[in-house]
């Protein structure tokens, strides 16, 4: 077998919520020398998320691509933090992107930003992009702006301030 059979099997315990086969199918994969993928790892991620496993889905990342030589995309990071803020785990996301070896790109940020405001999770974003603004990363105005308006229509002055205040970190301050 190859890793493209080993991730359709590992693919296949996502429907069955199964993630003890899952393991043991990974574990089979490295010990016969199959090196995993990035693909692998979005696999998994999506199981451990599907199944409320969190916290081993962080260990995951945090862990196995380096234990097998395996660079983690940048989709992997954005992936598991989409999933914790759709599970409403916005500290658990906060942590992920400090992870992150890299600062996300300015559509990572916008979907995470999106994600935020959508669920109204005002106070996660205002502390994403700070966080972005501390790494100098890139953000787009618009997206700014949306996260900011959603939180001055909710009455949320405080997110507000801490958005607006970001956004001038960033250079993204209204004219």
């Amino acid at each position: 077998p190859d890793e493209v059979i080993f991730n359709n099997l590992i693919g296949g315990c996502v429907h069955e919520a199964n993630t003890g086969l899952a393991k043991r199918l990974y574990h089979n994969m490295v010990e016969g020398g199959i090196k995993p993928s990035t693909a692998t790892f979005s696999i998994l991620i999506r199981l451990y998320a599907s199944c409320k496993m969190m916290d081993e889905a962080v260990e995951l990342l945090t862990t196995e691509p380096a234990a097998q030589g395996v660079e983690a995309a940048p989709r992997l990071y954005l992936q598991l933090m989409q999933c914790c803020l759709r599970d409403r785990q916005g500290r658990r996301a906060i942590e992920v992107y400090k992870m992150m070896p890299t600062s996300p790109t300015a559509l990572m940020h916008g979907q995470l930003l999106g994600t935020c405001g959508k669920l109204n999770m005002l106070e996660t974003g205002a502390e994403l992009l700070g966080l972005a603004a501390a790494r100098r990363g890139q953000v787009a105005r618009a997206d700014a702006e949306q996260l900011r308006d959603i939180a001055l229509r909710k009455k949320k002055t405080l997110c507000a301030d801490m958005i607006t205040e970001a956004m001038g970190r960033l250079r993204l301050a209204s004219a």
